[in-house]
């Protein structure tokens, strides 16, 4: 995995702006003062306090905090990067916006609304001449980084089908990814979407043909008193519940399932890759060969620094390192690692899920369409 670039790559700080100072804000702003050559210039957000306080934490000075986008790409001095960490309704505008101005992007999952806007952000990145990049970090995840060069080797032989699931206890008051217009969709579309981009990537992100979804809202029926106030109880109006089956082109499938109201001990965030000679769960890390007719667990030891057996240990590091995968690829002229492209797959997927649900029938997946992709 990259990590920082060396002084041979650096040849001036790279001038960073954040828009955004809720969790994932912060997330990008530990990465970024975590990394050598990197001036954190400025940062958004509409609450006054929280820019504040976010400011002095990072040492941003008061000429570097903007309560609009467009104030801090008018008026923060020519950015490197620039990183979204809004809900989804402001990414195409916001990251549309920062490529014209100039700047790399790397934009917060969920990409966008739908895959019409994240084409629109592609074709600006393309007509910069910019990166873009999307934060699913859940790649740089040890155990992640583990199976991807576990199944990049032929270790599970050809694949065959696979299984994801995001299954939590709770509903995400924190944001309001429970208000369609605002977030695009509930627990598929706000959640789903991380272990849905992290199984296609370990099968080396084959081309969807179809899906076939089906979803249900268990709100308020389940989980109604956890509500944090009553306007938040009156905007819930997304799925919280549903499954998938998604086909690709080489004949393989997929199956995807979620909930925010599920009624287990704990939260459970996986996926489950089968092939003919292999098969490989991400968390807890499992890899299981077949050997001689019998099925033997081979799962490695990871040295304790990155030891994570429910693989969600290392959130923090897995920002900081796909931060630094952006800044690598950015001195050195290469892609990172979560290609855009990659990116609008996930969301053509989740779109084909919430036509298929709506129509109660199979449907086929938009293509992407075809552009030449920077760098």
């Amino acid at each position: 995995m990259p990590t920082s670039p060396d002084s041979a790559e650096s040849s001036h700080p790279l001038r960073v702006a954040v828009l955004g100072c809720g969790a994932q804000g912060r997330n990008h702003l530990n990465a970024y003062a975590a990394l050598p050559e990197i001036q954190i210039a400025a940062i958004c957000d509409l609450d006054e306090a929280r820019r504040n306080a976010t400011g002095e934490h990072y040492g941003v000075p008061e000429s570097g905090r903007f309560a609009d986008y467009r104030d801090l790409l008018a008026n923060a001095g020519p950015l490197d990067i620039v990183s979204i960490c809004t809900m989804p309704i402001s990414h195409r505008e916001m990251t549309v916006a920062a490529l014209d101005a100039g700047a790399n992007v790397i934009c917060e999952k969920p990409t966008a609304l739908n895959l019409d806007e994240a084409q629109a952000m592609h074709a600006a990145a393309v007509r910069n001449g910019k990166l873009l990049t999307v934060g699913f970090n859940m790649r740089f995840l040890p155990a992640a980084q583990y199976l991807k060069q576990y199944v990049d080797e032929g270790g599970i032989g050809t694949p065959v089908w696979g299984h994801a699931w995001t299954m939590a206890t709770d509903i995400p008051w924190w944001g309001k990814h429970y208000v369609k217009r605002i977030s695009g969709g509930g627990v598929l579309a706000s959640t789903a979407v991380h272990i849905l981009d992290l199984a296609l990537w370990m099968r080396g992100n084959p081309t969807p043909t179809t899906v076939s979804c089906s979803m249900a809202t268990l709100y308020p029926r389940k989980r109604a008193v956890t509500a944090p106030s009553p306007q938040a109880h009156a905007e819930f109006d997304v799925e919280d519940t549903f499954n998938a089956h998604i086909r690709f082109t080489d004949g393989t499938f997929l199956s995807l399932t979620g909930g925010w109201s599920h009624d287990q001990p704990a939260y459970s965030y996986s996926f489950e890759l089968v092939g003919d000679r292999a098969a490989i769960e991400f968390a807890p890390l499992r890899v299981v060969e077949e050997r001689d007719g019998v099925p033997v667990d081979i799962t490695p030891e990871l040295p304790p620094v990155t030891t994570s057996q429910t693989g969600m240990d290392d959130w923090g590091a897995s920002v900081v390192a796909e931060i630094a995968d952006l800044v690598h690829a950015i001195r050195t002229g290469s892609a990172p690692t979560v290609r855009f492209e990659q990116a609008m797959t996930v969301q053509a997927i989740v779109d084909a899920c919430y036509r298929s649900a709506d129509l109660g029938r199979e449907v086929e997946v938009a293509p992407i369409e075809a552009a030449v992709a920077p760098r």
